[in-house]
């Protein structure tokens, strides 16, 4: 487990996110996430037991599941409409800002597609893209935490680099491509589950 990279990455995503959001003072957010990690890991213990739980490695290796869903505090608190359909995000620290908003495109593109497999599922090759799909949501969530830190770099040298504008602020057209942006990695990642598998 100490040499796993994925345990790694999984330390410095959540360390990350307690540091920027305790200074942002963002405690609802923080707690949400604390508490969505107590009652899956509680809920799994008891339906998984010996499998999931607070004390196994399973639920830590989804900060991110937690962190989105928890971010709905953020967005009720500072998500403000603008003209000609922009979003801003207020008073809310940079860096929060593009790491919701970014989490919530990876998190809904991944529920898309969860729901298009499992609408076709068992046709065609949907049998292999959805442990694809899981392995890199559970198993490796390495690839998902480097392809949102490469959409909040986008997002950020975007808007404040060629938009001279404030990084927590996001346009349609931005926040559609992030949209596309999410589908291409991860479609990425299953393309290349797909053409790893031997048989």
């Amino acid at each position: 487990m100490w040499s796993d990279t994925s345990f790694w990455f999984v330390a410095v995503y959540i360390g990350v996110f307690v540091i920027a959001a305790y200074k942002a003072g963002e405690f609802q957010w923080l707690w949400g996430s604390i508490l969505l990690w107590l009652g899956f890991g509680i809920a799994g213990a008891r339906l998984l037991p010996g499998i999931w739980g607070i004390t196994h490695w399973i639920p830590l290796y989804l900060p991110h599941f937690y962190i989105t869903l928890a971010s709905l505090f953020f967005f009720t608190n500072h998500w403000q409409k603008l003209p000609q359909g922009a979003r801003h995000t207020g008073q809310g620290n940079v860096f929060l800002s593009l790491f919701a908003v970014s989490g919530l495109q990876m998190t809904l593109v991944f529920a898309l597609l969860l729901l298009l497999v499992w609408y076709r599922f068992p046709a065609g090759i949907t049998p292999y893209v959805l442990p694809a799909l899981l392995q890199m949501y559970v198993f490796k969530p390495v690839y998902w935490m480097m392809a949102q830190a490469v959409m909040m770099g986008l997002f950020y040298l975007h808007r404040s680099h060629i938009m001279k504008e404030p990084a927590n602020r996001f346009s349609r057209r931005q926040l559609q491509m992030g949209w596309l942006l999410a589908l291409f990695f991860q479609a990425a990642w299953v393309v290349k589950a797909l053409l790893e598998i031997r048989y």
